[in-house]
C-alpha cells in the first residue's frame, strides 16, 4: 500500500528554494507573533481510561495532574512508603506547575528517592525458598514500616501461631522421621529455613553453628520461635530502625531539618517516655514476705534510670581517675574518632555525601568498635595500660563518632598516639579531609583545665543538658540543652551505648556495695572497700580494688550471682550480692536480701456500669494452650516446668515409666495429654552437620 509521500512529485532544488524562502517570509511577518506552546512528549498511559494497576497512593495526584509524566516519576515513588514519599510528591508536583518539568524533574533526581530505593533493597525479602512464613505474610512484611505498633502486635501473634502450627506439621512428616541427622537437628535447620529471608537469627545459632547447640537448647528455641512476644521483639526492631533509615536517606535527619533524628523518631520517643512514665505511676514494688508496698515511680527515681543521678555517677568516677593520674603522674589526652565520609549521609553544609554507603549508625559504631578493638590489642601487645572513658554522640546526620578521655605514662604517650592514628586512618586515610578530621589527639593541659572538664559538657550533653542552658552546638548551631532529647532518641532508637569505661574497677560493684549504705561487714577483705563506695569515693574504691590498671581476675571484690530460670526454662544469672576471691566463699554477702515483685497499685474498681464493661487482656492461643498442659499435667501429679510445657507443646514425647511416655494427643479437638507404650520417635546421635547461613 503506497503512502501519501510517495504520490507526491518529485522536487528540484529551485522548487524546494522558493518553499523554504516563502516559510521564512511568513515568520518574520505573522508566525513569530502567534503563540506558541511546547508539547510534552506524553506517556503511553495518557490516553488510558484507567489507572496503572501499580500505581501507589503517593503518586494517585501526581497521576491526575500529569499523567503523562508517569514514566518518570514511577521508579521514584513506586518502593518508597508513604511516611516518606509524600513530601517529596507534593514538592514535586508544585515544582511541576510552577516551574515546568525540567526544575521538578530535577529535583526528583536528587531529592533522595534513589538513596531511599536502595535502602529499601537492603530490607527486602529475597529468595524465600523453602520459607513457608515468608510465603504466607510477605504482604504484611513487605509493608513493615508502615504498619502502626498495634498491626504489629497482631502480625506477631499470627507469625508465632503459624510457626508453631508448622512444627507441628514438620514432626509428622516422612522427611522428619527419615532424617540422616538427628531429629533435633533436623527441626532447627527447618525453623532457620524459615527466618533466612527475613534476616532473622534464631536463638542459639551461635551454638547451633559451632556444632554444639543441645537438645535442650532447641527445644527453647522452638518454644521461642511459637512465642509472639518474641516475634513483636523482632518486628518491632526491623520496623524501628528500617524507618529511621529511609529517614536518614531521605535527608531529613541532618542540621537544617532535624539533627541527630529525625522529627518522626523524637516524636516516638517521647510518647513511648510518657507511657513509660505512666505505667510506673500505676505500679508498685510489692516485698513478697511482708507483703509492704512501696510506689514503683519513687524507687525508679531514685536509681541510675534517673539522668541526673546517671551523669553525677559518670561524673564521680570521671574525677577519680582523674585524682588517680595526679597522683601516679599519668598525663591525659582527649581523643577524637571519626568515621570515613562513606559512613556520613549529609554534608554539615548541606547537600547529600556522594559516595555514601547506604549504612546505618549501628554500622559505623560497629566500624569504630572494630577499630577501637584493633587499638587495644596493640597496646595490650606492647604492654602499654591506659585508663579512662569514653561516649559515643552523633553527627548532626546521625552518624556516631567517639570521644576518648584516657590517662597514660608520659613515655607511652607517643607511642599510644602512633598507634591510634594508624588503625583510625587504616581505611579511607588518604581521602580529602583525612587527615586534620579523622583523628584528634589533644593533650590535657592543666593550665587550661582539668581533664573532667573537658569531657563534662559531652557527658551533660548526652544525658540532660545539665548547665547548658547558653550553649550552642558548634555543629547544629542549636541549643545543647534542647539537643539533648535528641541524642538521646538517636541513642534508643540504634541502641547504642554512650558511655563506656576504660580498664579500672567495675561499676557493678561499686553499685552494690552502696546498696549496703554505711553498714559494717565482719570480712577485713571488703570493709575498706564498702567504705569508700559508701563515701563515694571512687579513687580509693579504685585502689582498693587494685588500681586503674587491675584486671577481673586480681579485683578484690566480685559479684555473686545465683542462676535462675525464666519462662523458657533458660538459665540465667542474677546479682545476688558480693565476696572476696581473696577469702573465698565465706566472705560472701548477700546485697539482695528481700524479693519484690511488681503489682498494680489500683484497687478493685466498680464497673463501668450494671455490666462489667472493663477491657480485659487479651490472651494468644499459644499462652492458653500452655496453661491447659500445665494445669492437666498438675491434675495427674508430673512436674509442671516450663522445659516440659516447652516438649509436650512441640508434640515431643516425655517418658513417665519404663514402657510409657505422655504426649499430646494430635486427633483430638484441644490439648489431650495421653499415655502411650510408645514414643513420638527414636533419638539418634546429633552429628555435626549444619546449613551455613549469612545474615
Amino acid at each position: 500500500m503506497t503512502t501519501i509521500t510517495q504520490n507526491l512529485p518529485t522536487l528540484n532544488h529551485r522548487v524546494k528554494y522558493a518553499l523554504l524562502s516563502g516559510m521564512r517570509d511568513f515568520y518574520d511577518t505573522v508566525g513569530k507573533f502567534l503563540p506558541t506552546k511546547f508539547i510534552q512528549q506524553k506517556s503511553q498511559y495518557a490516553t488510558a481510561h484507567r489507572a496503572p494497576r501499580d500505581l501507589t497512593i503517593i503518586e494517585r495526584p501526581l497521576w491526575e495532574q500529569i499523567p503523562h509524566e508517569y514514566d518518570y516519576f514511577h521508579p521514584y515513588f513506586s518502593d518508597v512508603p508513604q511516611f516518606i514519599g509524600s513530601y517529596f510528591a507534593r514538592k514535586y508536583a508544585t515544582l511541576y506547575q510552577e516551574k515546568g518539568s525540567k526544575t521538578a524533574n530535577t529535583y526528583l533526581r536528587t531529592c533522595g528517592l534513589t538513596r531511599c530505593t536502595e535502602v529499601q533493597q537492603q530490607y527486602a525479602i529475597k529468595n524465600a525458598g523453602e520459607s513457608l512464613i515468608v510465603q504466607e505474610f510477605y504482604e504484611q512484611l513487605s509493608r513493615l514500616p508502615i504498619l502502626d505498633k498495634i498491626d504489629i502486635e497482631e502480625l506477631a501473634g499470627k507469625i508465632a501461631g503459624y510457626m508453631h502450627n508448622l512444627i507441628i506439621k514438620f514432626l509428622e512428616t516422612d522427611e522428619f522421621k527419615l532424617s540422616d541427622n538427628a531429629h533435633e537437628l533436623a527441626i532447627y535447620k527447618f525453623a532457620l529455613e524459615q527466618l533466612k529471608p527475613l534476616k532473622i537469627v534464631a536463638p542459639y545459632f551461635a551454638d547451633y553453628k559451632k556444632g554444639e547447640i543441645s537438645e535442650q537448647q532447641i527445644v527453647i528455641a522452638l518454644a521461642k520461635l511459637s512465642d509472639d512476644k518474641w516475634w513483636k521483639s523482632k518486628l518491632k526492631r526491623r520496623w524501628a530502625f528500617q524507618r529511621e533509615h529511609l529517614a536518614i536517606a531521605a535527608g531529613q535527619v541532618q542540621k537544617s531539618a532535624s539533627p541527630y533524628a529525625s522529627r518522626t523518631c523524637i516524636g516516638e520517643w517521647k510518647e513511648q517516655k510518657r507511657k513509660n512514665r505512666e505505667w510506673l505511676k500505676n505500679q508498685c514494688i510489692e516485698n513478697t514476705e511482708t507483703g509492704e508496698q512501696f510506689e514503683l515511680v519513687l524507687q525508679v527515681d531514685k536509681s541510675n534510670a534517673n539522668p541526673a543521678i546517671r551523669r553525677c555517677e559518670l561524673m564521680v568516677r570521671m574525677r577519680g581517675f582523674e585524682d588517680i593520674a595526679d597522683e601516679y603522674g599519668y598525663e591525659g589526652a582527649f581523643i577524637t574518632l571519626t568515621a570515613p565520609s562513606k559512613y556520613h549521609s549529609v554534608h554539615v553544609k548541606g547537600g547529600f555525601v556522594q559516595n555514601w554507603n547506604g549504612g546505618t549508625p549501628r554500622d559505623t559504631q560497629r566500624y569504630l568498635c572494630s577499630v577501637w578493638a584493633k587499638i587495644r590489642a596493640k597496646l595490650s601487645r606492647k604492654n602499654i595500660k591506659i585508663f579512662g572513658f569514653r561516649v559515643a554522640e552523633p553527627h548532626h546526620d546521625g552518624t556516631p563518632h567517639w570521644h576518648i578521655l584516657v590517662f597514660m605514662l608520659p613515655e607511652h604517650k607517643q607511642r599510644v598516639y602512633d598507634i591510634m592514628r594508624s588503625y583510625a586512618l587504616e581505611e579511607d586515610g588518604n581521602e580529602q579531609g583525612a587527615q586534620h578530621a579523622r583523628f584528634k589527639f589533644e593533650n590535657i593541659e592543666k593550665e587550661k583545665g582539668t581533664a573532667t572538664g573537658y569531657i563534662a559538657k559531652y557527658i551533660s550533653k548526652n544525658i540532660d543538658g545539665y548547665q547548658l542552658d547558653n550553649e550552642v552546638d558548634d555543629e547544629t548551631g542549636q541549643n545543647l540543652k534542647e539537643m539533648a532529647k535528641n541524642v538521646t532518641a538517636w541513642a534508643s532508637r540504634w541502641g547504642i551505648r554512650q558511655f563506656q569505661q576504660i580498664g579500672g574497677a567495675p561499676v557493678t560493684v561499686w553499685r552494690e556495695l552502696r546498696r549496703l549504705g554505711s553498714q559494717k561487714v565482719e570480712s577485713p577483705a571488703i570493709d575498706p572497700v564498702l567504705a569508700a563506695a559508701d563515701v563515694g569515693d571512687w579513687a580509693a574504691y579504685t585502689e582498693l580494688q587494685g588500681g586503674a590498671m587491675v584486671q577481673r581476675k586480681d579485683l578484690r571484690v566480685r559479684i555473686s550471682y545465683e542462676d535462675e530460670q525464666n519462662q523458657f526454662e533458660e538459665t540465667i544469672q542474677k546479682i545476688k550480692g558480693v565476696f572476696s576471691p581473696i577469702v573465698g566463699a565465706a566472705s560472701f554477702i548477700c546485697t539482695r536480701l528481700i524479693k519484690w515483685t511488681i503489682v498494680s497499685n489500683r484497687r478493685e474498681c466498680a464497673p463501668w456500669s450494671s455490666v462489667n464493661n472493663c477491657t480485659q487482656v487479651k490472651k494468644s492461643p499459644q499462652y492458653d494452650q500452655r496453661e491447659e498442659i500445665r494445669k492437666q499435667l498438675k491434675t495427674i501429679g508430673l512436674p509442671d516446668d516450663n522445659f516440659t510445657i516447652n516438649r509436650l507443646y512441640l508434640r515431643k514425647s516425655l517418658k513417665i515409666s519404663e514402657n510409657q511416655w505422655l504426649k499430646l494427643d494430635n486427633t483430638l479437638d484441644g490439648v489431650h495429654l495421653i499415655v502411650s507404650n510408645s514414643p513420638s520417635r527414636f533419638k539418634k546421635p546429633i552429628k555435626n552437620d549444619f546449613v551455613e547461613f549469612d545474615f
